[in-house]
């Protein structure tokens, strides 16, 4: 009896059917190739998404780079100005030029703090930083002691301070010029595939050196502190109609007198609660009457008005007394006073 795969030749209850379950050799090797192709496609994908990424942040960082160091050298230029004209320039012009130098060296390093920094880039970043920091430290130290300087020509301290503030500079400008060479040199040594521009030379470091700084700022005839206050106008309301032979003003007639004071800062330094005040006194009656007022602050070459009234009398000879200040430090206080006569002429 043929025997068949499907039975043992009789009918048995332990009899039952077998089947076999395979892949054709051909088949298996088929998808064990596939499998290894999709996977080394997926490994180039990640290495280039990988490779895209790190160029977009490093194409970023360089050009941030670029942005700040701009920035870095046009406030550089702009100090080499100054301290060039150390010995000439006015207190005010010098405070508000540092500080318009001191803010864009600080902004240009603003822009390097928040930048995502890449690895090629670490070794730059680090010497930017240590530039800015230093930049930033010696411009402070030179603001202040040239100002002390000037005020106290004999005093040591501030000599030392200027100093170190020009080894802080020239730290600064060192390490900025490392860094630029770091940065150059990402072109050829990196594995991600990225232009560097040309960077802008930077130098804060005076060219006189210390001593050029110190010498200037000492024999500045700007930056002294001068404290000066002038009474610089008087008007009347009504106004002087002209002058009587004695210099006394005529003012037409009246009974209630407006009298306006103008006080001028002449000095290179703010004023601050100046006392204004104005003494009526007459030949007739033998009495005065004082006002005053006082100016909460004022900067250098700013005018302030102020305004008093008085009560006054018809064909009587008055004397206005007029005093603005001193403040402490003022020198020269001859224009601080200022006496005015006048008569108020008769009805009629």
């Amino acid at each position: 009896m043929p025997v068949s795969f499907g039975s043992w030749g009789f009918k048995s209850p332990l009899a039952h059917a077998v089947s076999y379950i395979y892949s054709p050799p051909r088949r298996r090797r088929r998808g064990v190739w596939l499998l290894a192709v999709l996977s080394v496609a997926v490994v180039v994908v990640v290495l280039v998404t990988s490779l895209r990424s790190e160029r977009r942040v490093l194409a970023a960082y360089i050009d941030i780079a670029q942005t700040s160091a701009s920035a870095s050298a046009s406030a550089a230029e702009e100090f080499s100005d100054l301290t060039t004209l150390l010995a000439v320039v006015d207190r005010q012009e010098f405070i508000t030029t540092m500080a318009g130098i001191r803010g864009a060296a600080g902004a240009a390093a603003a822009l390097l703090d928040a930048a995502e920094v890449p690895a090629d880039a670490l070794d730059a970043h680090a010497r930017l930083t240590l530039a800015h920091s230093s930049w930033l430290q010696g411009l402070e130290l030179v603001e202040g002691s040239a100002l002390a300087a000037a005020d106290d020509p004999l005093d040591p301290v501030p000599a030392e301070l200027l100093e170190r503030a020009a080894v802080e500079l020239a730290v600064g400008d060192r390490a900025y010029e490392t860094a630029v060479e770091e940065l150059l040199s990402i072109e050829k040594e990196s594995e991600v595939d990225v232009e560097v521009p040309s960077y802008p030379t930077v130098v804060f470091s005076p060219s006189e050196g210390a001593d050029g700084l110190i010498t200037s700022a000492r024999t500045s005839t700007g930056l002294a502190q001068r404290k000066d206050l002038a009474v610089s106008a008087v008007g009347f309301e009504p106004r002087r109609l002209g002058e009587t032979d004695d210099g006394a003003g005529i003012i037409p007639f009246t009974d209630r007198l407006i009298v306006n004071v103008t006080v001028t800062n002449q000095g290179n330094e703010p004023a601050v609660a100046v006392p204004v005040q104005v003494v009526l006194s007459s030949d007739r009656t033998g009495t005065s009457d004082a006002e005053s007022e006082t100016i909460d602050r004022f900067e250098p070459g700013e005018a302030t008005s102020v305004e008093f009234v008085f009560l006054v009398i018809p064909a009587v000879n008055y004397e206005l007394v007029i005093n603005a200040g001193p403040v402490d430090g003022e020198i020269d206080t001859d224009n601080n006073l200022v006496i005015v006569p006048f008569i108020v002429n008769e009805q009629g």
